[in-house]
């Protein structure tokens, strides 16, 4: 078994069915190191964000106990590795105080896996773009002056570890494939991320990485603070002549400023719960305007100073109307089977779906058909039978997220409407 420095070996993981409170998840050596890095004013003191998300890690976390005491030699080797290797990636603090949270010294696997330090990263408190259970990795810019952006090494081997456990989850027809290979797979992604960890500088006892400044931006306009992940962040001077190309000849597209005939509808229907639910989604004229006039080069409106981000993105592709309807018609889909998944995940056990009215849903980083995309829907109404409800909603914005399109921050924005 691995062993730690002081020479204890890893303990059995307790019962998966221990779950602690996720919103008191954290062990104290772990917050208290957020104090031994200086933090901007406008971080307040620093907040953890998980990279793999806590519910992502305690899906793995239930696996772990039955897989780590299962009868099959093979499954049991491997689990016992990744869970030994777990052990050693914590670090003796964090090892010591998941010991302590647990009946008799056991090492609760929810825990271990929330509190391991690469598994976290230092940022501020509550960004604008957190992209709730998706992942959210470090980022850092290529050096090539292009302005692209790539996962830091450690955020990279995470990444391929998720991946290989989502495909994992959803296969044997959803029930999941739990076996000795995906046991080694997972354990050879989590060494890459701590051998690329280690290649971080850290004093002396201290348990955290050190925060990643650059890729975070502070809008003093808001207050807001966003993470720049995959989006492409151009210079002035390069956003300058993008923007000039292709604003020239831009069609007028005031008369959907007002509209709200329908540009765009989709139905996607899906179980919640014990219900069949149809969700009809529809991208008003009016809505889809505000997506031109926020997220497209073309009729980017630069007089709006009521921007609520400090970072706008945008399609590099929408130069009509129609263009943008287009996009629209291929996004809903995808964005309607995430509104139902999101309901089905924390709004199912509602004793009406009558109570779903309402409700919003804004999510960034959300993949839809290979892409990465915020969006913003609402829905409005619910009618029908109680087990075969029909949901109506209304997409307010979907703007792209990752590689899909450019990015600029309020400042740049600003002197590149200077020049254009």
């Amino acid at each position: 078994m691995t062993t730690a420095p002081s020479g204890k070996a890893a303990p059995p993981p307790s019962s998966p069915r221990e779950v602690p409170d996720k919103n008191k998840w954290y062990v104290r050596p772990l917050n208290d190191s957020k104090q031994d890095y200086p933090l901007p004013t406008e971080w307040k003191g620093g907040a953890l964000h998980h990279k793999i998300s806590k519910e992502r890690l305690s899906s793995i976390a239930e696996q772990v106990t039955p897989a780590w005491n299962s009868g099959e030699q093979r499954l049991r080797t491997a689990a016992r590795a990744f869970w030994d290797l777990c052990w050693l990636v914590a670090g003796g603090p964090v090892r010591d105080a998941v010991a302590m949270a647990g009946p008799g010294g056991s090492a609760n696997p929810h825990r271990l896996l929330w509190n391991l330090p690469l598994m976290v990263s230092l940022g501020p408190h509550s960004p604008a773009n957190d992209p709730g259970m998706n992942f959210d990795p470090d980022t850092e810019p290529l050096p090539d002056g292009t302005g692209n952006r790539r996962m830091d090494a450690v955020s990279a081997a995470l990444y391929q570890l998720e991946q290989a456990w989502l495909t994992a989850a959803a296969a044997g027809g959803g029930r999941g494939v739990y076996d000795a290979a995906l046991w080694d797979t997972l354990r050879g992604h989590l060494l890459t991320a701590h051998n690329a960890a280690q290649l971080t500088v850290r004093a002396d006892g201290v348990v955290l990485f050190p925060p990643v400044r650059e890729q975070w931006v502070y809008d003093g306009s808001t207050k807001q603070n966003l993470r720049k992940g995959m989006t492409p962040f151009l210079s002035v001077a390069q956003g300058t002549q993008r923007f000039a190309q292709a604003r020239v000849n831009a069609p007028s597209i005031a008369v959907y400023a007002n509209s709200v005939a329908p540009g765009a509808t989709t139905t996607v229907t899906a179980r919640v719960g014990g219900r069949t639910v149809r969700l009809d989604l529809t991208a008003a004229e009016e809505n889809l305007h505000h997506v031109c006039v926020r997220h497209t080069l073309t009729f980017f409106d630069f007089t709006d100073k009521s921007r609520p981000r400090p970072i706008n993105t945008f399609w590099p592709d929408v130069r009509t109307f129609a263009d943008v309807i287009q996009l629209a018609g291929q996004l809903l889909p995808g964005i309607a089977r995430s509104v139902l998944r999101e309901l089905d995940r924390n709004h199912s056990n509602v004793n009406a779906p009558t109570d779903w009215e309402n409700e919003t849903f804004e999510f960034g980083n959300e993949d839809v058909g290979g892409q990465l995309v915020f969006y913003n829907v609402q829905i409005t109404d619910v009618a029908g039978p109680d087990a075969t409800p029909v949901v109506t909603a209304v997409i307010e914005s979907f703007a792209p997220d990752g590689t899909n399109g450019p990015g600029f921050t309020r400042g740049d924005l600003d002197l590149i409407a200077k020049a254009v």
